[in-house]
């Protein structure tokens, strides 16, 4: 007997299709459209995320020649002797080591014939070092920056084949000017704070 206002009951007591108690699944073609909507968009921000999580060379290069400062005076604190920063201009080497110490025939060899002047030898073949309680460390910085200017106690050190700052035991350090220039234009400026060893980074453009 069916009841009015009540839909009427198929096999297994469910209700038959189009009743308001049956749930509607998503169709082939509209999960396909989403899928398209999702490729679509994963394709336009792929080139940007990837960008955004690869670091450009100018911030590189500032990072890594923080990094060799704050690592310097750390070293000269820790082993209470001095430290220093030894630049190559031309090549772009970084290096930190003690000031006391100087490369040995035993320890880096007879450089190469055509090995670059004055790059050290554990530099370029990537040896690690040790004069103290914390190692010597290098850095190089990307090919497309550079050093622009180099001074150091109020000294132009850009045309020589080494140039040398100082960290002392008790956190004071030499006089540091230095700006690197990059190929897209960028120019940031590092100076030392002379009686803290800190070092301060400015944006010149």
């Amino acid at each position: 007997m069916k009841l009015p206002g009540r839909p009427s009951l198929v096999s297994g007591g469910r209700p038959p299709r189009g009743a308001p108690g049956r749930r509607r699944a998503f169709t082939l073609f509209e999960l396909m459209v989403v899928i398209a909507i999702l490729g679509i968009i994963a394709t336009i921000s792929m080139p940007s995320l990837i960008h955004s999580m690869r670091k450009r060379p100018m911030r590189k290069a500032t990072e890594d020649l923080q990094e060799a400062c704050r690592y310097a005076r750390l070293k000269a604190v820790i082993e209470g002797r001095t430290a220093e920063i030894v630049f190559h201009a031309g090549s772009g080497l970084i290096r930190v080591r003690t000031a006391e110490s100087r490369p040995s025939p035993e320890a880096g060899g007879a450089p190469p014939e055509d090995a670059p002047a004055g790059e050290p030898p554990a530099a370029r073949e990537g040896a690690a070092t040790r004069h103290g309680k914390v190692p010597d460390r290098d850095w190089r910085l990307p090919e497309s920056v550079a050093f622009k200017e180099l001074t150091i106690n109020l000294r132009d050190m850009m045309d020589l084949p080494e140039a040398r700052v100082r960290f002392y035991p008790d956190g004071t350090c030499d006089a540091l000017d230095a700006v690197l220039f990059s190929e897209q234009n960028e120019e940031r400026r590092l100076r030392l704070e002379i009686t803290t060893g800190r070092d301060i980074m400015e944006v010149i453009r």
